[in-house]
This record gives C-alpha cells, sequence and structure tokens, in this order.
C-alpha cells in the first residue's frame, strides 16, 4: 500500500507552539494526541526502551524573537523570524570547538536581499552593507562564513532593535529583540564564554578549554525482512483497524464519512519476519494526515501500539500520532513530518530505526516558531551515528 512522503509532527506541544507564533488559521487537523498509549490495545514496551542516548542533551529555547536549537553533538544555531508574518531570516549556525565553524545566512521568503538595502533601526550603515556576504547556492539568502566578519555583524547589529531590507514599511524586516541573549546562551552551552572567539561575551579564556564534538550514538539497522504481499498488507490494515477500534474513539479519530474514506490511507510494512508494521489513518486534513503505528504478527494477531521514542531531555515532544508516516524495510527506517502550516515554513522531522527489538531514534529537527523559513529546513536537535 502506498504512503505520502516521510517526515514529522506529533504534537499536543508543537501545535500549541505554532499557533502562538502563527496569525490565527482554521486548526489543522493533526489535533493534540493522547500523551500515553490507549489501554485498550496492547502497548509495545520495546519502543520506548532502546532509546539511544547521549552525554549531552539538546537545547531549544525561545527567547524573545529568537530561537536557540542546540543538538547533542553540540551544534548551535540561533534563528530570527517573525511571528507569523513574512520578513528577513537570520541564522547564525556554530560548530562545537574551539575553532568550529560558524555561518550566518540572512534571506527572504523571496531570495536573498541586497546587500547595500540594509537598515538598522531604518538608517543605512555602510559598515553593514561593505561586509563581504556571499549568496548561497540557491541564492535566496546573503552569507558570512568568516568569523571575524560575522563578528564585525554582531557588534554592529546587535544593539538595534529591527533589521530591514529597505526603509519602507513593506520593506522585509526582522525584531532584533533576543539576539544578544540567544547568542549568550549558545555561548555559555558550548562553554567559550570569555574566550576570544565568544560571540556575546568574549575573553582571554583559552579557545583550547572549549570542548569538541561529543561522540554520537551509534545506531543498528535490523535485517531486510521478508517482503508483504500488496494483499497481505491490506488484510493486515484492515485487522489492525479493527482491534483497535477503542483506541481510535480515544483518540477522537476520523471516522469514514461519505465521499473521503480515511481507510483508504492506512497502510503496512515487512517489519521483520514475524511482524509487520501498520499505520492506522487517524486525522487527515488538507497536507498532511496523521496515524497510529502498530506492531502486528503476519498472521494478524497481537497488534502491540507503537510509540516511538523522542529526544531525550525534550519531555514536550511526543509521538503518540505520527504525521506523513513512511517506512522503508531495506534501511530499516521509520520517518514522520509535520507541518506547522501548509507552507512548512514550521514544524518537526523525525526518523528512527528499526534495530529488531524497538525503534531508536535517530534523527529529530524542529522549529516551532511559524515566519517565513524556507520549507522543511529545521534546525537539528538529535543526531546519530548510523551503522549496519
Amino acid at each position: 500500500m502506498s504512503m505520502v512522503r516521510p517526515l514529522v509532527f506529533a504534537c499536543a506541544v508543537l501545535l500549541a507552539a505554532c499557533s502562538e507564533s502563527a496569525p490565527p488559521t482554521t486548526p489543522d487537523t493533526t489535533a493534540a494526541a493522547p500523551s500515553t498509549a490507549p489501554s485498550t490495545v496492547a502497548h509495545d514496551a520495546d519502543a520506548t526502551a532502546g532509546a539511544a542516548r547521549s552525554e549531552v542533551a539538546p537545547l531549544y529555547r525561545q527567547l524573545r524573537d529568537f530561537t536557540v536549537a542546540c543538538d547533542n553533538g553540540l551544534a548551535c544555531e540561533a534563528i530570527g523570524v517573525n511571528d507569523g508574518a513574512f520578513g528577513l531570516v537570520l541564522r547564525l549556525a556554530r560548530a562545537p570547538g574551539g575553532d568550529g565553524a560558524q555561518r550566518l545566512r540572512l534571506g527572504t521568503s523571496d531570495g536573498a536581499p541586497e546587500p547595500a538595502t540594509l537598515r538598522l533601526d531604518g538608517v543605512a550603515v555602510p559598515e553593514l552593507a561593505a561586509l563581504p556576504w556571499q549568496r548561497d547556492d540557491d541564492r535566496d539568502a546573503l552569507t558570512l562564513d568568516a568569523p571575524a566578519d560575522i563578528s564585525a555583524f554582531v557588534a554592529l547589529v546587535g544593539d538595534g532593535a529591527r533589521l530591514s531590507a529597505g526603509s519602507g514599511e513593506d520593506a522585509p524586516a526582522l525584531s532584533l529583540s533576543g539576539l544578544r541573549a540567544a547568542l549568550l546562551l549558545i555561548d555559555e552551552h558550548q562553554q567559550r564564554l570569555d574566550t576570544p572567539g565568544a560571540w556575546a561575551r568574549p575573553g582571554e579564556r583559552d579557545s583550547a578549554a572549549v570542548p569538541g564534538a561529543p561522540a554520537l550514538p551509534r545506531l543498528h539497522a535490523a535485517a531486510p525482512p521478508p517482503a508483504l504481499s500488496p494483499q497481505d498488507a491490506t488484510r493486515l490494515a484492515a485487522a489492525v483497524r479493527a482491534q483497535a477500534a477503542d483506541a481510535l474513539r480515544e483518540a477522537d479519530c476520523n471516522p469514514p464519512r461519505d465521499g473521503f474514506d480515511i481507510r483508504d490511507q492506512d497502510a503496512a510494512y515487512p517489519l521483520d519476519a514475524e511482524h509487520a508494521l501498520v499505520f492506522v489513518a487517524c486525522l487527515s486534513g488538507a497536507y498532511q494526515t496523521s496515524s497510529l503505528a502498530f506492531r502486528v504478527a503476519r498472521d494478524g494477531s497481537s497488534a502491540a501500539r507503537i510509540v516511538p521514542p523522542g529526544p531525550p531531555g525534550l519531555d514536550d515532544v511526543n509521538f503518540a500520532l505520527l504525521t506523513n508516516a513512511d517506512y522503508a524495510p531495506d534501511t530499516a527506517t521509520l520517518s514522520h513530518f509535520a507541518k506547522g502550516r501548509g507552507l512548512a515554513d514550521c514544524g518537526e522531522a523525525a526518523q528512527w530505526r528499526y534495530d529488531g527489538q524497538a525503534f531508536v531514534l535517530a534523527q529529530y529537527a524542529e522549529l516551532r516558531r511559524c515566519g517565513g523559513a524556507a520549507p522543511g529546513d529545521f534546525p537539528t536537535l538529535w543526531r546519530t551515528d548510523p551503522a549496519r
């Protein structure tokens, strides 16, 4: 059975966060899922038992108009986007370590602004326009890569209130509120405070004391399973839907209705020699569908609810519902992609690897503020070092 493309958004919290950031819209039908699996269907405890761990927990924090996102490998990003409206998008990324690579990107949904049009609080700043700006490969953003140039940019705009590309009311703009705090938090998280290369609080402390990247968790994927025929996939999806009737009611799932049968979006995939993975469609909207996931014996018995694990330390991330769920049996990869709104300028994406016993988180990215970032370009919060 076919499924829509991979990726993510399970989300009581994420949809709430996006509703704060975006202008009022018709609510997306991938609404909040129950925080626990319904008790009417057996729950697959192994799905959460094997969660990958790292010595460094990811960090996600909103500081006024800037988002700080650091992954479990200590790579960090400060992202400035408008609250719901389109304008300038500013991203400052930094790798761990005393000489970790840096990158600044400044763009709009319509492409890279002209440096000569940049204004700080409505006033042209020649030194800002004169920075050695480059355009990225897609020509949708201005970029700076040299640490000295990025430091110069921060020094020029850090005490301002508003950066714009032009001076009129319709000029793309960005609030700079929270920028200094975001850079300070990244300095602190990466343990580079008071070193010469710190963004917000430079000093004379030896840069060699700044820790490098920690080792990432290494995953192992289960061997490709025996195939599942289309007929068996249809049979198993129907069997699980019948067994999970109480769970679907508890999750307030959409029933089949005239003109649209949500059961047509159910899907089943081979998981291992004894089991299949079944997605039972629960909620369907204009641009995404959310499903409940089950591990089921290939004879159709003993269906167990699967709620794959979220990133350690981010307790508000929940995957009781998987959005735009997909599974690739050849790589044992389960994926989820949820848009905060149809533009996909906010949302979340996750992947898990099945190791033969449980699903282990492989990747996770999210951006809760909707403000014109590139579709699907969410900052990474969890990474792993995959190995067969």
